[in-house]
């Protein structure tokens, strides 16, 4: 056996191949063939492995070392077994010699095979003919023989489904596997129905099936593709079923000339298939579009340019053939996905590109008796064609098709179904879903296997190559395990290890993970064992066993020996395997990682598939996996880069190892140490350390890494329980190096220092940050700000410090983080009240009430007019609730004029008269702004009022903002805040109660005004502050057309009253005001809709003025045209 490390270039092939000698088989059994062997060989239930004879198919059980079990009989000579899990049955092709030479192939089912069939005849019918006998209850040996038209060549059952292809010639057949009900017995038994024909575009020597995926291979040829239902083309062809009668009866009549024109080499229109038909229609759609791209000066025709898939990203043009193009994303980076070969076309593409596929449905079944024929499309996945000359290394061989399901749990228990099972014949119901399915072929000297993920729509289907296998010799036959590769060639067994599906390998992953598990396809494979044996015919594998059938020649005896090798578990291959790789780790690193690296996949795929362990005190599976996961950790720890530190991080995540637990592997002097622990500790999912853990961890980073304590401190939510001195020690030694402290010091030393319970001496570490520094600090480190509480957001400890003592910073950290998303502002709301809790009425009002208030006015200052804040309304409906109250409360003398304001941010608060939206005009005109009473109230002053006539009027103090008292001011923001849309229903709700109760509130009813409906507020102005209407209706009416109402109820409202009314004036005089404003600013059609028809002779003078205004409007605008004219005449 070479040497581990050693790479060996095998013939015809420039890759390598690492020999590495781990895999060793636990026993073997030899035992004779009693019988002449080897015609014929195929597994059956378990280590039943089923062996053709003449006329019979022994029964042998390689658990019992190959022991005969029985057999059963057969109608002619076995030429080819196969054994399906579906149906349990035994498929044969059998040859019978013709009279006149040559042979005649049979294809037959044989049933109940495997029951006691001594001294019972063997029963015999033909699919989808001949029913079985109505007394045939007892399960005797029954043949069923599928009827065929034409020689047969191969034969391949779907383990799934128990559908079997028949290769014939160019053809092959899909018979589907079905049970029926006897018409009379009612007994149930198994039948075969014709499906579907499928003709190739050479002569197929294999095939192979898996629901609807088949491949079939020719001596130079391989082509694997997917049946697919094309919806396109089936409403298509329901379209076709409306054409209406008389397009039929022309078809009949021109039916003649449809027949001598089909004689000819072109088709007709009427011949051409509605697939053909549905294509023209989807050309001429889009001709207009090709040909305008076609016209443009930077197409680019491809078919034109010169296709070189061998040359690699950075190499001359070998000519200089201007048609030359080169893409270096799809020939440089083989990380973006295979790249073809030549001869190779790795789909998903229409069949019709690379090797042409027909479709023929022949199902007898009614279902499918209504499904058009051409709705089935064959699309390629795989396609490779050798050329005789170039490529000697033929022919193609050995093809094998295997599915990978969701979870072979799931494929057990049938629980999964898809929406495209309902229509398309060859997928199973009620299985697990297919997810993809791995393909291998080989020629005598290279194998090819490729992993295909598969999708509702077959154009989405990926195909990546998953690895090229060179042999040392010419095989004859290959065996697949899940993650082995067993290949018998010409001087003996050889076993390769093989690249997962990558879905099995994402399956055993946790989903926030994103690692490089599996080597690259380009990598070196692992030649894992290689045994000498001689003579060797057949390769078969069964479920725990590998048999190998040996012909002996000595003597002219052909006698057949069988050979049972014992195959090891996953979990004795694993061990081998990193024990192989330990003793090169020093030597050999990249050995050492290869092999680390495959036995991870040998336990993955392991787990994936549920492959049976044979001993009962063996390892768990997933602990195993875990360990290797460590291992693997391990390695790349050691590496110098920060991506594979990244790698070593998640690997430690998947074994489960806990911080102090990595610590313990690995060296001080170790490259990644610092990096992995830190990235382990930061992890959110990470669990928290005990007190010993904890301190174990503190320990490794004051040795090595000091200056990144604080920031684990600050970050991680796993350290909760640690020695608090010994991080002080460390912290004030940072410290001590810089002049200028750093903010994570700081920060990390004041959180120590609340743990420690001294949240006296925060304060004073806090202050030795500049405000700037601390809030970028604390915007950094936000969740130390807030903590979690019975499911409610709470403040933190430190943010309590920062309110009481940081008060800027604290209102700029949270502000910010509420206007990111962090936090809503009603979840800030309740986390403060939780903490301070407010009384927000009566003159009780306490100061927490205004750190509340100063802080929601400053965020509606940052935030208040962008609408992707306040659009949503659940996040700050609270805050704005609480802000009503708190002004309703100032009304009420809650707030004076000495209370504990902050002096600051008292001064910026009187330049907020429109903090939240700006205030309509006529609330100037309102009390207090205006000394204009009530019509309904005496005209008498109150104390207030004689107070402001003494200074200054309140119309005055409004302008010079700065002299507001303090419930002034809140009533200018209560108004701001009410004419904007922040306020719920319920909000105005509040207020219109609360003016309701207190009548003699300041500015009671401006807020009414703002809270009442917009026509409830018309009719208010009217009755109470009719002086105030003209600017109303400036402020809320946008057209002309709707003071049509306003004007209306003024005049019958001075209609409805006598002129002896002192009232009448005042009416009079708002008409006049309203409609002398009307007269300049509306249109004179515009006018007259506004007044009443009936009135137009009692309006006749503001008619006339609307008309001159109208006029004069008009000579300006003429004399300007004529003026314009005038001067560009003159520039000329």
């Amino acid at each position: 056996m070479a040497n581990p490390s050693t790479s060996l270039p095998p013939p015809h092939s420039s890759r390598m191949v690492r020999v590495i000698s781990v895999h060793h088989f636990t026993r073997q059994d030899v035992a004779g063939l009693e019988r002449a062997g080897g015609r014929g060989v195929t597994k059956g239930k378990g280590d039943i492995l089923l062996v053709g004879g003449e006329h019979s198919v022994d029964i042998r059980d390689l658990r019992l070392g190959g022991a005969l079990q029985g057999s059963f009989p057969t109608v002619d000579l076995v030429h080819q077994l196969v054994y399906c899990e579906t149906g349990n049955f035994v498929a044969t092709l059998e040859t019978k010699p013709a009279r006149h030479g040559g042979d005649h192939r049979y294809v037959r089912v044989y049933l109940h095979w495997d029951q006691d069939n001594s001294n019972q005849p063997m029963r015999a019918r033909i699919a989808g003919r001949v029913t079985p006998s109505s007394q045939s209850g007892v399960a005797n040996l029954e043949m069923v023989e599928i009827p065929l038209r034409k020689p047969a060549e191969f034969i391949a059952c779907c383990q799934s489904t128990g559908n079997i292809a028949v290769a014939c010639g160019i053809s092959v057949t899909v018979f589907k596997f079905c049970h029926k009900t006897h018409d009379i017995s009612k007994l149930k038994f198994i039948d075969f129905e014709e499906l579907i024909e499928v003709d190739m575009s050479f002569i197929v020597k294999e095939v192979a099936i898996s629901e609807d995926l088949i491949g079939c291979v020719s001596e130079s040829e391989a082509h694997i593709f997917q049946i697919t239902v094309n919806s396109h083309l089936l409403k298509a062809n329901s379209e076709e079923k409306d054409i209406k009668p008389q397009e039929k009866r022309s078809k009949s009549r021109s039916k003649s000339k449809t027949r001598s024109a089909s004689r000819s080499p072109g088709r007709s229109i009427d011949s051409l298939s509605s697939a053909s038909r549905y294509r023209d229609r989807r050309l001429n759609q889009k001709e207009e579009c090709w040909v305008s791209v076609r016209d443009s000066d930077d197409y680019v025709d491809l078919g034109e340019l010169t296709w070189v898939p061998t040359l690699s990203y950075g190499r001359k043009r070998p000519t200089d053939d201007p048609r030359f193009l080169l893409f270096p994303s799809l020939v440089g980076a083989a990380q973006c996905g295979p790249v073809a070969e030549p001869g190779e076309t790795i789909g998903p593409v229409s069949s019709s590109r690379c090797s042409s596929v027909r479709l023929k449905l022949l199902s007898g079944s009614s279902s499918l008796q209504k499904m058009p024929t051409n709705v089935f499309e064959a699309v390629t996945l795989i396609h490779r064609r050798a050329d005789h000359n170039n490529d000697p290394d033929i022919p193609f061989s050995n093809l094998k098709l295997m599915a990978v399901y969701e979870s072979e749990a799931g494929k057990k228990e049938g629980c999964f179904s898809t929406p495209r099972r309902l229509s398309h014949p060859l997928l199973p119901p009620g299985l697990a879903r297919k997810v993809g399915a791995s393909v291998f072929l080989t020629t005598p000297h290279v194998g090819q296997l490729y992993h295909i993920t598969l999708c509702d729509d077959a154009y989405s289907c990926s195909v990546v190559r998953g690895g090229v296998f060179s042999y040392t010799a010419p095989v004859y036959s290959v065996a697949l395990e899940p993650s082995l590769l067993h290949a018998l060639t010409l001087t003996g067994l050889e076993t390769y290890t093989l690249r997962p599906h990558p879905h099995i390998v994402v399956s055993h992953l946790p989903e926030d993970l994103n690692m490089i598990v599996p080597p690259h396809w380009e990598e070196t494979v692992c030649l894992v064992g290689l045994r000498p044996f001689l003579n060797v015919e057949t390769l078969t594998l069964t479920d725990s066993c590998l048999a190998l059938i040996a012909a002996n020649n000595e003597g002219g005896d052909k006698s057949h020996t069988v050979y049972s090798l014992h195959l090891p578990t996953a979990a004795s291959l694993y061990k081998e395997m990193v024990r192989v790789g330990r003793s090169h780790r020093s030597a050999s690193p990249s050995t050492y990682l290869h092999l680390l690296l495959e036995a991870h996949l040998v336990l993955t795929t392991a787990l994936h598939h549920e492959l049976p362990q044979v001993q009962e005190a063996e390892e768990d599976l997933y602990s195993l996996l875990q360990d290797s996961s460590a291992l693997l950790g391990d390695y790349y720890a050691q590496c110098e880069t920060e991506a594979e530190w990244n790698q070593a991080t998640q690997y430690y995540q998947v074994s489960s190892l806990s911080p102090d637990a990595v610590i313990e592997r690995l060296d001080l002097q170790c490259p990644g140490l610092v990096a992995v622990i830190s990235a382990l500790l930061l992890h959110p999912n990470t669990p928290t350390l005990t007190s010993a853990q904890a301190n174990c961890v503190l320990e490794m980073l004051e040795k090595v890494a000091p200056e990144k304590v604080s920031t684990i401190i600050l970050k991680s939510s796993c350290l909760s329980d640690y020695k608090k001195d010994k991080v002080l020690g460390i912290i004030k030694q940072e410290l001590s190096k810089t002049a200028e402290p750093r903010p994570t010091d700081v920060l990390a030393l004041a959180l120590v220092f609340l743990d420690r319970g001294s949240p006296e001496q925060v304060s004073t570490v806090l202050a030795s940050l500049r405000s700037y520094q601390l809030v970028v600090a604390l915007l950094q480190h936000s969740r130390l700000l807030l903590t979690m509480e019975e499911g409610a957001t709470r403040l933190s400890p430190l943010a309590q410090v920062l309110a009481e003592h940081k008060k800027e910073v604290f209102t700029e950290v949270f502000v910010s983080l509420i206007g990111e998303g962090t936090l809503s502002l009603n979840a800030f709301v309740d986390a403060f009240v939780a903490v301070y809790p407010i009384v927000s009425c009566g003159p009780e009002c306490n100061t927490h009430s205004l750190w509340l208030r100063d802080f929601l006015e400053k965020f509606f200052l940052e935030y208040a007019h962008n609408s992707e804040i306040t659009d949503q309304r659940e996040r700050y409906d609270r805050a704005i609730t609480v802000l009503v109250s708190l002004y309703l409360a100032s009304l009420m003398g809650a707030f004076g004029d000495k209370s504990k304001e902050d002096p600051n941010w008292s001064d910026q608060r009187a330049a907020l008269k429109e903090l939240y939206a700006p205030r309509p005009l006529f609330l100037s005109l309102l009390p207090p702004f205006s000394q204009e009473q009530a019509l309904t109230e005496e005209v008498t002053e109150d104390a207030e009022d004689e107070e402001l006539s003494e200074e200054k009027s309140p119309t005055e103090a409004e302008d010079d903002g700065k002299n507001l008292s303090s419930s002034l001011l809140h009533l200018v923001l209560l108004q701001s805040l009410l004419s904007s849309d922040l306020p719920s229903v319920e909000d105005r709700a509040n207020v219109l109660k609360f003016v309701t109760s207190n009548p003699s509130a300041m500015g009671a009813q401006s807020l009414r005004v703002l809270c009442l409906e917009p026509s409830q507020q018309l009719e208010y102005i009217l009755q109470e502050f009719p002086h105030s209407l003209l600017q109303f209706g400036k402020d809320m009416y946008e057209s002309p057309l709707e003071w049509e109402e306003l004007v209306l109820k003024v005049i019958n409202q001075k209609s409805s009253l006598p002129e002896s009314d002192p009232s009448y004036q005042v009416y009079a005089d708002v008409l006049n005001d309203v409609l002398g404003d009307l007269v300049v600013s509306s249109p004179l059609d515009v006018f007259m809709r506004i007044i009443p028809s009936s009135r137009h002779e009692e309006l006749r003078g503001h008619i006339r003025q609307c008309h001159s205004a109208a006029l004069a409007v008009h000579l300006r605008t003429s004399l300007m045209t004529y003026a314009h004219n005038v001067l560009t005449q003159m520039s000329k």
